[in-house]
């Protein structure tokens, strides 16, 4: 594997830079790469559909951008498959760099590019619940630990890419002024131009703190040719805004660049590939650009191992209310009556529900028969008195 990575990336890299050996439509269209690039018809293929179902929350050390906001003189470039930008800065210490979240090093910046369609309605090569975005970024990142890009191309975590999606709304967007004013420099395929902006890298890849924590990610490959499965994705949730007027104007003057054919390049995505058995996580955008640091969990396809729900902020789960524990029968105050016990008490104590309504009715019986008692201890009483009052009363007359 390690060597077709190899064989396939030395190709990458030359035939990216030539932009004559695949294209997006014909018999050199994504239906046909495979033929010529057995890795595009990998098991971990981009772009992807990612859809609700296929998620899964976890939350991630924070993302953290370094240089992005340095000044960095670029260049702009047509290769036959997309506008690309590139840094001039040859000190790889002053390059933009990315860390944190999903990525177990860092990664350095590479370069960047557009994917576009015919119509405004599409364009995107990731698709949100099957919503197709007008355009797509990628920001692509090669690891740090592997010291070239080069290298890099030879190991399955070599690459990260970001994933900026572009939605068209009434909100301008200025950042593309000045690529658009120049893209007419690089129509033809191999051109390339100095880009005036020379902050162009902060505008166009450095996420706002808090859109740069809410994102999907998940383990991929290249979306061109040799479809290298090196890829970690960071697709942000957020798309950036561009206006219906901006899509009209300016998605059209990425259209008339030339494809290596000669023909206008209409569009550059690749469909959607299965998702197979691969999980796309969803960083928890908890309010603050800080989070909690995942447990490991061993099927997190990412660089950095993660899990469904932070153990240390996990949700209580329901749990049945205890049943009660029977107690003892309370012991009597003086002034009541004693509650007689049963002769032979049960093994195992019950709720007490039955036993006090039978000494109820014990104590009740009782009174009863004491009040017959008494009754009958009255009469023999008032019989002895007349009996007594007859006698006296008839003695005299015998």
């Amino acid at each position: 594997m390690t060597l077709l990575i190899l064989v396939f990336g030395t190709l990458f890299l030359c035939n990216y830079a030539n932009g004559d050996d695949f294209g997006y439509d014909g018999d050199h269209g994504p239906q046909h790469w495979g033929d010529s690039y057995k890795t595009c018809l990998g098991k971990y293929q981009s772009p992807i559909d990612i859809e609700d179902k296929d998620v899964r929350t976890t939350s991630y050390p924070p993302l953290k951008f370094f240089n992005v906001q340095d000044p960095h003189p670029a260049y702009m470039s047509n290769n036959g498959h997309t506008v690309m930008i590139r840094s001039t800065d040859q000190d790889p210490v002053n390059v933009p760099m990315v860390q944190g979240g999903p990525l177990n090093d860092t990664y350095v910046f590479q370069q960047l590019h557009f994917h576009w369609g015919k119509s405004d309605d599409e364009g995107s090569e990731d698709l949100i619940n099957n919503h197709s975005f007008s355009m797509e970024l990628h920001a692509v990142f090669w690891k740090k630990s592997y010291e070239s890009s080069d290298e890099a191309l030879k190991h399955p975590d070599g690459l990260t890419v970001l994933a900026f999606l572009y939605q068209a709304t009434n909100e301008s967007n200025p950042n593309f002024d000045t690529i658009v004013s120049q893209i007419s420099e690089i129509a033809t395929v191999g051109s390339n131009v100095t880009i005036g902006d020379a902050d162009i890298l902060n505008k166009l890849i450095a996420p706002n703190a808090m859109a740069s924590q809410d994102y999907y990610t998940y383990s991929g490959s290249l979306t061109t040719p040799p479809c290298l499965e090196i890829v970690q994705w960071i697709d942000f949730i957020q798309p950036q805004t561009i206006s219906h007027d901006q899509v009209h104007r300016q998605l059209a003057v990425f259209r008339s660049i030339k494809a290596p054919d000669g023909e206008n390049l209409t569009h550059n995505y690749r469909p959607v590939q299965p998702l197979d058995d691969r999980i796309i996580f969803r960083n928890i955008n908890n309010g603050s650009a800080e989070t909690s640091k995942p447990a490991e969990v061993t099927d997190a396809p990412t660089t950095m191992q993660a899990t469904n729900v932070p153990t240390t902020a996990s949700t209580p789960k329901p749990m049945n209310p205890p049943t009660p524990k029977p107690t003892d029968p309370p012991t009597p105050k003086p002034t009541d009556p004693p509650t007689p016990k049963p002769t032979n008490p049960p093994t195992t104590a019950k709720p007490m529900t039955v036993a006090p309504q039978e000494a109820t009715n014990d104590t009740m019986k009782s009174d009863k028969e004491d009040s017959q008692h008494s009754g009958q201890g009255r009469i023999w009483s008032t019989s002895t008195l007349v009996l007594v009052f007859g006698l006296s009363f008839l003695l005299p007359y015998q």
